[in-house]
């Protein structure tokens, strides 16, 4: 730490370091859980599967067994509805007068089991059925009926099912799972997992029949269909009771319900899917479920082979996704089977590149939920005292601050921040992790800021070994933030995605701002300089800067530098406004096929280069050109401790990540450097910085 910092200096250094020790531990336990989860579950729907049988000829077992070999364990069943059926000609719906007068839509049906079905169905949605059509104002009743007697069932009496709502209403009505579906997966030795949708008149209670008809028919995995999760709008916590594990505690209810009991079944919450009342039900589960990635089938007939390969391998990798719902990529050509065969192929060679040290060597087979981590609250606490710590670090480097006032702020900032880790769960642990994300960053630019010194420029080698060790400094206290942000925030639902880091975009341009206001005013804070001359050389700095004329080349290049940044801010995040070029992409392909794990674009190609340049520059006098490429570069820091706020990611990817981004970015930005020093004569001698 700064030599400045006496007084509070072994306090701050003491706090920081248990809170560097503390993040350690709970990174530990968070890498322990992703180290013993790395099993992905990949799924073909079934009725892809079985136009793909007819359109070939082949058998489905047979179909069924080439898929399960390249690592399919899994088929997904929609359930059937009163509109599939009709879809396959299996219903003729009419509308008709009935015996005693009544206008109704009369359903004939082919047997009597899917006259039971039917009814089957509508007790568990809690409808009402009758035997004789009535006739309630504004509606045409609807009347299912077997048009003659079935000498399949003999035991059963001849009914007609009569149900007073118009037949637009029951349409959507599911009807449980395939049965061919459900055979053909049992015969294959494949997992199941249902697809049902939501109702109108959902409860409590006709939720839990609903699901429970899935178990019983074998079903392992629930993911939603349609654009509503099940129980939207309002039953959201009572439903995400279902899908607990045995062993987890209920979600938060009132006193005066009871939970629903869990029941052996996984929801599987999709990636992107944007379904109502998702977000809630995830929050509830507390991450308890299983996240699904899949490519929907509209946008499947327009992707590239490779793109899809590569959104399911980086889902796996990258995104801790343990459910890969693939759908089949052709069925056309002269044999669409081995298309598709070679297709899973590529996926399932794609997740198992590599090895475990770099995200690879995933395994295959049933999806399992992620543990908690079991971090000690009291860490938390410990994590918040040292990022006040940290704030105080902050203040001390950019501002004279005395130590009275520095240690006020120390406790209040201590007490407020411990305070917010330990008693407000996520949403406190958010608030500190985010004003680590800005602290720490901003520390490690202004202590690698030159200090106001005179002498001659450095020879190019001599600059660029100052530069390195700068950005080594740099990073080693970025990464003090970052073992923070890691521990703050290593729980479950950070992992699953069910929660997330807050302030994404505020991390990336609060210390940016920071930065370029120190720099504004003349640097960070001198040894031994006082509250007073801090400030008549800030004012001074500022009104030069304010009166310094503007000049037509310098303007454009701040436009284009503010943009350039603006566009950074705008890009960052999981939801960013801002998409990718074509040859962006193509760029990052390549690097992910040649490297273990793709840099982040913003580091090795801005970021870091552009803070080389801006210190080595700085010691070989070119202290104009340097002062910029300083403040832009900080970005690098702040992109590196950006890297770890994705919680989602496992630990592993994120180290790659930045390590490699920091290794290429120092290259470049050295390379720019001795090019350009080549290049141009060396700079005049100056007296003053």
């Amino acid at each position: 730490m700064q030599k400045s910092l006496r007084g509070i200096s072994g306090i701050l250094t003491g706090l920081i370091v248990l809170g560097v020790l503390a993040g350690l531990v709970a990174a530990a336990k968070r890498f322990h859980v992703e180290s013993h989860n790395r099993k992905v579950e990949i799924a073909l729907e079934w009725q892809e599967v079985s136009q793909l049988a007819q359109a070939t000829g082949r058998p489905i077992p047979e179909i069924l067994g080439k898929f399960r070999e390249q690592g399919v364990s899994t088929l997904v069943l929609q359930e059937e509805t009163l509109t599939t059926m009709e879809q396959s000609g299996a219903l003729h719906p009419e509308r008709k007068a009935q015996t005693n007068g009544v206008m109704a839509t009369s359903v004939p049906l082919a047997s009597t089991e899917l006259l039971l079905r039917i009814q089957a169905a509508l007790t568990a949605r809690s409808l009402k059925t009758f035997t004789t059509p009535l006739a309630p104002p504004g509606i045409t009743p609807t009347v299912f009926v077997v048009p003659f007697e079935d000498l399949s069932r003999p035991d059963i009496k001849h009914f007609d099912l009569v149900v007073p709502m118009d037949y637009a209403t029951l349409r959507t009505l599911g009807l449980g799972l395939p049965l061919e579906g459900v055979t053909a997966a049992n015969s294959a030795g494949l997992r199941i997992a249902g697809r049902i949708g939501n109702f109108p008149g959902v409860s409590e209670s006709s939720a839990q029949k609903v699901v429970q008809a899935l178990v019983d028919q074998g079903a392992s995995t629930v993911i939603f269909s349609g654009e509503e999760a099940l129980g939207y709008r309002g039953l959201e916590k009572q439903v995400a009771n279902l899908f607990r594990s045995p062993d987890a505690p209920p979600v938060p209810h009132k006193e005066d319900e009871i939970p629903l009991s869990p029941l052996p079944i996984t929801y599987g919450a999709v990636e992107f899917g944007k379904q109502k009342g998702d977000e809630k039900l995830s929050a509830a589960l507390h991450g308890d479920f299983v996240r699904v990635h899949s490519i929907q089938a509209a946008e499947m007939g327009q992707v590239d082979e490779n793109e899809a390969v590569e959104r399911f391998e980086k889902a796996a990798r990258e995104r801790n996704i343990r459910f890969c719902y693939v759908r089949l990529l052709t069925f056309a050509g002269k044999d669409p089977v081995e298309d598709n065969v070679k297709f899973l192929n590529k996926i399932r060679a794609g997740m198992r590149r590599g090895s475990a040290l770099t995200g690879g060597d995933l395994s295959f087979g049933e999806a399992h939920r992620y543990e908690e981590t079991g971090v000690p609250t009291i860490l938390f606490a410990i994590l918040g005292l040292s990022v006040a710590a940290g704030l105080v670090w902050m203040l001390k480097t950019a501002l004279p601050l005395p130590d009275a006032k520095a240690g006020l702020i120390l406790v209040v900032g201590g007490l407020l921040c411990a305070l917010l880790a330990w008693k407000l769960d996520e949403t406190g642990r958010k608030l500190v992790a985010l004003l680590a994300g800005i602290v720490f960053p901003t520390v490690a630019c202004l202590r690698t800021f030159p200090r106001r010194n005179a002498g001659k420029p450095l020879p190019p080698n001599a600059c660029l070994s100052h530069a390195v060790k700068g950005i080594v400094l740099a990073s080693g206290i970025t990464a003090i933030g970052i073992i923070h942000v890691v521990g703050l925030l290593a729980t479950r639902p950070f992992m699953v995605h069910a929660s997330q880091f807050l302030g994404i975009k505020a991390q990336h341009a609060v210390p940016l701002l920071l930065v370029a206001l120190v720099a504004v005013a003349g640097g960070a804070t001198l040894p031994e300089e006082t509250w007073t001359r801090w400030k008549t050389r800030a004012g001074d700095q500022f009104r030069a800067a304010m009166q310094e004329p503007a000049r037509f080349g310098l303007l454009i290049v701040g436009i284009i530098a503010l943009a350039a940044i603006v566009l950074v801010v705008a890009r960052t995040g999981n939801d960013a406004g801002v998409g990718v070029s074509g040859a962006e992409l193509k760029g990052r392909a390549i690097l992910d096929r040649i490297l273990p794990v793709r840099p982040r674009t913003k580091e090795f190609l801005v970021g870091h280069p552009l803070f080389i340049l801006g210190l080595a520059w700085w010691w070989r006098g070119r202290r104009r050109l340097g002062l910029p490429c300083l403040v832009f570069g900080s970005l690098g820091q702040v992109s590196l401790l950006n890297t770890f706020c994705h919680i989602h990611t496992p630990l592993v990817i994120s180290a790659w990540r930045d390590g490699i981004g920091l290794v290429l970015g120092v290259l470049l930005g050295a390379a720019i450097f001795l090019v350009v020093e080549r290049m141009t004569p060396p700079p005049r001698e100056r007296s003053e910085a």
